[in-house]
């Protein structure tokens, strides 16, 4: 017999205490819904993909999307191999780059995954051909959009609302009301404003269910400054420019890229740094010109502007050992962000690191089984393992921090406006989610509970 009381249902099949693979699965009283179909950033087996299986006799009707990069979407074609019948649904910005991003994937499947934990065809969607038309069948809205759900076996329609995250451009939280419930998925958040984009709208109103993320959960704002950051790495581009020397930035292709364009544009606008000619190219310039397009329609601290406003010069592949870079100091910006071995920046560093008055800034997380966590870690003329190689550095190095994640502050800020009956903390290594919740039951009403699911486990939720 059904419950009198709203209940919903929910797995989280990726990103429970660690980042990668994110997903969840809720079921809205025979209506199932999953938010998100990442890949994990490093690992190779059948565990860098969702627990799918987990929610096998559950109803699947629709996959919603917060945003592109990989571990929110890099899943997405193994998905719909097992439920080919999904809508998909995300903002348009979103649509638009996934083709990109799931066109990256693809190699990084082919190249990386070991495909013989994997039952016959599971791995078959990852082509050409696919990330092409998995782009044309998403349904789009926009901000504050409300539209409908309703599955197979559903009671009643869920009414969906995609919120601004202020994590990149067309990255989402989402609002889903049903029977009297509320429940909220952040995505990935940033609530302070960017260089390129404004700080999240969020709902203000109380929540049944928040689901969090919490990657900086152990971070307070003081570690996160943008604007020590920024003076920082000024200092430093003036450091290493004053040498006649040249900086190399290595930048993930969507998110970071752009907004490391507009903080060196804006300081060499205002003097701060001088003006050296910008290298840029390869997936991060495909994916800028597709948020151009959007400069009106999708959120921007100055309406219109563009990422092809900036002056830059394309990265020469064909020669890039003999790059002007060279000869004349310029800041290069190039993918991969954590300098995998083969793409642009991991080639660049070789003779980056020959260089005594050159300079390498990193400027996001690195994970520690990547090259670039290796050289960004690394002692000068001291032999290091850089990919499969040991090699010695005589450049500069300096690590810096622009995250597009919300500082602890700032989440538990967001989670005491909402007063969530129940808290689930997502995408964050242990730590990071255990340091959130001891701060989350300070400010919490009594009666609240605080949840750091399991991969795969079944949960419940029953509105009193």
């Amino acid at each position: 017999m059904q419950s009198q009381k709203p209940m919903i249902h929910f797995n989280v099949l990726g990103g429970a205490e660690h980042i990668g693979a994110n997903s969840t699965f809720l079921n809205f009283g025979g209506t199932g819904i999953i938010i998100d179909a990442g890949l994990h950033p490093k690992n190779r087996s059948i565990h860098a993909f969702p627990a799918i299986h987990s929610i096998e006799h559950e109803p699947t009707d629709a996959l919603l999307i917060t945003h592109a990069h990989t571990d929110h979407i890099g899943a997405l074609p193994y998905i719909l191999k097992e439920q080919p019948y999904l809508r998909l649904i995300t903002t348009a910005l979103t649509r638009d780059i996934s083709s990109v991003m799931l066109h990256n994937t693809n190699k990084l499947i082919r190249d990386q995954i070991d495909i013989s934990q994997f039952k016959q065809d599971a791995l078959s969607l990852y082509t050409k051909e696919t990330a092409e038309y998995i782009s044309t069948v998403f349904e789009t809205y926009s901000y504050k959009e409300p539209f409908e759900i309703i599955g197979r076996r559903g009671i009643m329609p869920v009414k969906c609302t995609f919120f601004d995250a202020g994590h990149i451009p067309g990255s989402s939280g989402i609002l889903f009301e049903w029977n009297g419930l509320s429940v909220f998925h952040t995505g990935d958040v940033q609530f302070k404003k960017q260089s390129l984009i404004p700080g999240a709208s969020f709902p203000k109103h109380h929540i049944d269910i928040l689901f969090c993320e919490s990657t900086n959960g152990a971070k307070e704002s003081e570690e996160l400054s943008f604007a020590t950051s920024k003076a920082e790495l000024a200092k430093f581009i003036n450091a290493i420019s004053n040498q006649n020397g040249s900086i190399l930035i290595p930048s993930f292709a969507l998110g970071k890229t752009q907004e490391i364009l507009c903080i060196i544009f804006e300081m060499q606008q205002k003097g701060l740094i001088p003006t050296l000619p910008i290298f840029s190219g390869g997936m991060g310039k495909k994916i800028s010109a597709i948020i151009d397009r959007y400069c009106y329609t999708s959120p921007r601290i100055k309406p219109g502007f563009e990422i092809a406003d900036i002056p830059q010069i394309d990265i020469p592949y064909d020669g890039i050992e003999k790059g002007p870079y060279f000869s004349t100091p310029s800041i290069v910006i190039a993918s991969s962000g954590m300098m995998n071995p083969g793409t642009i920046s991991y080639k660049l560093a070789h003779s980056w690191m020959q260089k005594r008055n050159y300079g390498i800034a990193f400027i996001g997380w690195q994970d520690p089984d990547t090259p670039g966590y290796a050289l960004s870690h690394s002692e000068p003329n001291q032999k290091f393992m850089f990919g499969p190689n040991a090699v010695k550095r005589q450049c500069a190095i300096k690590n810096f921090r622009f995250s597009a994640h919300a500082c602890k502050e700032d989440l538990l800020g967001f989670i005491e406006q909402v007063q969530p009956k129940l808290l689930v903390l997502l995408h964050g290594d242990q730590l990071a989610c255990e340091s959130l919740a001891a701060s989350a039951s300070n400010i919490m009403h009594d009666g609240m509970k605080i949840l750091l699911p399991m991969q795969g486990k079944k949960y419940s939720f029953e509105k009193e």
